[in-house]
């Protein structure tokens, strides 16, 4: 009789632990931790962290809200001249399309959003190297022409 008691209890035991773990808890006002953590009023963030995180992994979900830097490498594609973005830099200080300090410390910054406008920049300096390149290759052309190796 005491084994099929401690059978059942376990029984028991075993499909609370199953019920709970599959359950979604949920914070109407999100969560919270460490102190001096806020989630601002009106926002629809979830969770707030004092401190930082540690993580061997992140994977940010875009779901279709980030579009990928790959329309630098259309055709169509209208790279900024490098006179342009230079004065564009003296006078931002920072690089276009990219968020300045000021920004960034107000508003934060989005991962994904991020992610794309670096990988943007970089594609962007891609075609300026490969431009570069070409015109290099025709100055070292055209000086062959007129200063042959003897």
């Amino acid at each position: 009789m005491k084994k099929v008691f401690y059978l059942i209890i376990l029984i028991g035991l075993y499909f609370v632990q199953k019920t709970n773990a599959q359950a979604p808890v949920g914070f109407p006002d999100g969560i919270t931790v460490g102190t001096g953590a806020s989630i601002p009023a009106g926002s629809t963030y979830k969770m707030a962290i004092a401190g930082g995180i540690i993580t061997e992994k992140v994977r940010v979900a875009t779901n279709g809200t980030v579009f990928w830097a790959d329309f630098v490498f259309d055709k169509n594609y209208a790279l900024r001249p490098l006179s342009k973005l230079e004065n564009y830099i003296k006078i931002n200080k920072h690089l276009p399309e990219m968020p300045s300090t000021s920004d960034v410390n107000k508003e934060g910054i989005d991962l994904a959003e991020t992610q794309a406008l670096l990988l943007q920049k970089v594609e962007e300096l891609t075609l300026y190297v490969i431009e570069q390149n070409k015109k290099i290759e025709r100055l070292e052309r055209k000086s062959k022409r007129f200063y042959p190796k003897k």
